[in-house]
């Protein structure tokens, strides 16, 4: 009989381990589904930020309007839209005309894998330097899912600042709103107000800025966009990165300006500097900076 028992014993502890072990293993489980199906699904963000990109800075609309070959505008196809793959088969020209396809929406699609590679390895890094070991069962996948949403937002903003030399409303505001929602969900109230400090900031300081160049110098410094961007920042960071991303953003300005000085072969005060790309490359260095595993 207590043989009988020990061997009960023995199973029901058996048994506990194994639910305790599936317990562990289940979030583990469910966090590399979430890393497979993002960096599946990125080549797809990629080639809809490609959409953006091309469209926004001509003024057309991102919501409707099949794709179509710009030489014989030829309607593409799913076949001649699935991404980076269809411009490798057909070698980068169009199925139809055969003239060449502008590699500009490779070149983003691939961009937009370093964003979720990136925010990655920001938590391996961020896990190292704190002796923590790097455990996907204790990952927050809000938070990654949000650096991906971020990264590449800043992505396509800071090419259609490049191009055109305009950060458009339609992509910043939705995207400090975003921010605001995210640091709710993942931090609470605390968050949100944190975030909501530093979006208020942000905007306060480079607005400010922006008024006092323009009463000193007589012209515009900062553009409106620009404002918005650094409150968009705020809105993921929150206040207390706020000195992170102004500094570093600056210092990432001075480097363009004197580089695009050089390329021209004039150093003068009215050179204009695409200021977008600078401060969005701060922003997502303050929030890799953030990252915990």
């Amino acid at each position: 009989m207590q043989n009988s028992r020990g061997l009960a014993r023995q199973t029901d502890a058996s048994h506990e381990l194994v639910v305790q072990l599936q317990i562990r293993q289940c979030p583990t489980a469910m966090t590399v589904s979430l890393l497979v199906a993002v960096f599946l699904l990125t080549p797809v963000a990629g080639s809809f930020l490609g959409v953006l990109i091309r469209r926004i800075p001509r003024g057309e609309t991102v919501v409707s309007g099949r794709s179509h070959c710009e030489s014989c505008h030829v309607p593409l196809s799913a076949r001649d839209l699935i991404p980076i793959l269809s411009y490798a088969m057909q070698k980068g020209r169009c199925r139809h005309c055969k003239s060449r396809i502008t590699p500009d929406h490779l070149w983003i699609e691939l961009a937009a894998l370093t964003v979720p590679a990136m925010a990655l390895l920001a938590r391996m890094i961020a896990s190292h330097f704190q002796d923590i070991p790097f455990q996907l069962a204790d990952w927050d996948a809000l938070s990654f899912v949000g650096d991906c949403i971020l990264g590449w937002g800043l992505l396509a903003l800071s090419v259609i600042d490049l191009i055109c030399l305009r950060l458009p409303d339609m992509l910043t505001l939705p995207l400090l709103l975003i921010g605001l929602v995210e640091g709710y969900v993942t931090a609470g109230t605390d968050g949100a107000l944190d975030r909501a400090l530093g979006s208020t900031a942000g905007w306060l300081i480079f607005a400010l800025i922006a008024v006092g160049y323009r009463m000193i110098r007589h012209r515009q410094g900062l553009g409106g966009g620009d404002v918005k961007l650094l409150a968009m920042g705020g809105a993921w960071v929150g206040l207390g990165a706020l000195p992170v991303i102004i500094g570093a953003g600056s210092a990432f300005g001075i480097v363009l300006a004197l580089a695009t000085a050089m390329r021209s072969g004039r150093f003068n005060m009215t050179i204009l500097v695409p200021f977008g790309p600078c401060l969005a490359a701060a922003i997502w260095l303050a929030r890799l900076m953030l990252c915990r595993s």
